[in-house]
């Protein structure tokens, strides 16, 4: 459960990187992400396991509309559990803002979501949430 009392949706992501070397480093980078539970690659497949506000579920379907242009990955599929728990550092009430960036190198402030739909990484002095 997080400080706001919210209960997180935890979502899977599967998707197809050009290459082995890019899905290991698209692993690589968003593992840090303070929403992620899980990241790994095999071969040219990543697989995600996020868990992150209800509200943001768009989050995660922008990555399905939008492969190349949110992660790098030629397609991806989502899906969201209806009972499973998993616990993200941000569920866990864990994430402190540090970085200006976000841990996977964004600048909130040069994204098109941010303020709109988006309120900012947690993990950022941009994050405008609770």
């Amino acid at each position: 459960m997080t400080k706001n009392k919210m209960t997180p949706l935890v979502g899977v992501l599967l998707g197809q990187a050009p290459t082995p070397t890019k899905a290991a480093s698209i692993a690589d980078t968003y593992r840090l992400c303070p929403y992620c539970v899980s990241y790994t690659s095999a071969g040219s497949t990543v697989i995600g396991i996020f868990s992150f506000p209800p509200d943001h579920r768009w989050w995660l379907e922008w990555v399905k509309e939008k492969p190349e242009e949110t992660l790098g990955l030629k397609c991806a599929e989502v899906f969201f559990t209806q009972g499973v728990e998993a616990l993200s550092p941000w569920a866990r009430g864990e994430v402190r803002p540090n970085p200006k960036n976000s841990p996977c190198g964004t600048d909130c402030q040069e994204c098109p979501k941010y303020r709109k739909v988006c309120e900012g990484c947690p993990a950022t002095h941009n994050y405008l949430g609770g």
